[in-house]
């Protein structure tokens, strides 16, 4: 398929119909010069009425989407004319099927993953495009497309308000297993052993357990934050290819899904998807961006909670740093 190597900014386009061609292209990998979180997708720390226990998505086991994997290349035949005459006939060897490209993707079985309603699987499935985008934007290039960008946008749209959140019980049994981390962690910067150290709650199996059981309230609100990411990768990588290619520097209100995640940092409840959507707007900022990102930013600084208006800070003073080589 083709690319548009020249996209222009048009004002009237649907917010959630993004006009722009698949890339299907391989491209040269570029310098990725904007922040990176320290872990893929681990389960954000709650700054709001959303509490989010300190566990990752599940990986025992971890059925994570698989591409269609290449089958192995016919070993190179030589002409006819350099191979000696046999002295007996023989029947020629069938020829080996040709192998599929090593980039290829079943983006059928993407979408389908992105779109099921099992919140893990979505999960997974963002994270497999997360990973390879981050090691090498080469590989994020399959992802890029119009399908795969109105999957994500609507997890972000998911109404997460009638599905069940933490119990009463559960949000009690968190807080003490917080205290109990403290102490430890308290120990262990003092030279103790926290194995040995006496915390202030007995909790059994049973009530760990539950503690640390999430709930769909929960999956749904961290898959949003899954899914700013996952679109600030593949944004960047849509915008990377476009320059490679011709030259033009994609403009950011051309970016498909900006104008989603600028409204999630506007619109969004949730001070943690609030600020999921700085750390995306960050990922994919350049120079180009400036005066854009400027304004949106210190919109962002008069934020009602403090967490978010302190990522914006933060934004706001990184445009102003160099580009990392």
């Amino acid at each position: 398929m083709s690319i548009n190597t020249n996209p222009q900014v048009n004002q009237t386009r649907p917010v959630y119909s993004p006009s722009y061609n698949a890339v299907q292209i391989n491209m040269d990998t570029p310098t990725v010069n904007a922040p990176q979180p320290s872990v893929i997708y681990d389960y954000p720390t709650a700054n709001g009425p959303v509490y989010y226990p300190p566990v990752n998505v599940p990986t025992q086991p971890q059925p994570q989407p698989q591409a269609p994997q290449p089958a192995p290349q016919p070993a190179p035949q030589q002409p006819a004319a350099e191979v000696p005459a046999p002295s007996v006939e023989t029947p020629a060897a069938p020829k080996a099927p040709e192998a599929p490209a090593a980039d290829t993707v079943d983006i059928d079985k993407v979408v389908a993953n992105l779109a099921d309603p099992d919140f893990d699987k979505q999960a997974l499935q963002m994270d497999e495009i997360a990973k390879k985008g981050m090691t090498n934007e080469a590989d994020a290039v399959p992802y890029v497309q119009e399908d795969v960008f109105n999957k994500l946008i609507d997890i972000m749209n998911v109404d997460s308000s009638k599905l069940a959140g933490p119990t009463d019980q559960q949000l009690e049994l968190r807080a003490k297993a917080a205290e109990n981390d403290a102490v430890r962690v308290k120990a262990e910067q003092e030279g103790k052993d926290p194995a040995t150290v006496e915390v202030p709650y007995q909790l059994t199996e049973d009530e760990l357990k539950l503690a640390n059981t999430i709930t769909p309230l929960e999956q749904a609100e961290r898959n949003k934050e899954y899914a700013l990411f996952t679109t600030a990768i593949l944004q960047k990588t849509y915008g990377d290819e476009i320059e490679k290619r011709s030259g033009n520097v994609v403009a950011l209100t051309d970016l498909p899904a900006a104008a989603q995640v600028v409204n999630e940092l506007k619109e969004n409840p949730n001070p943690a998807i609030r600020t999921a959507a700085i750390d995306s707007l960050r990922y994919i900022q350049r120079p180009e961006y400036k005066d854009d990102l400027s304004r949106i930013y210190s919109i962002a600084q008069s934020d009602a909670d403090e967490t978010v208006a302190t990522a914006a800070t933060e934004a706001l003073a990184s445009l102003e740093k160099p580009a990392e080589a």
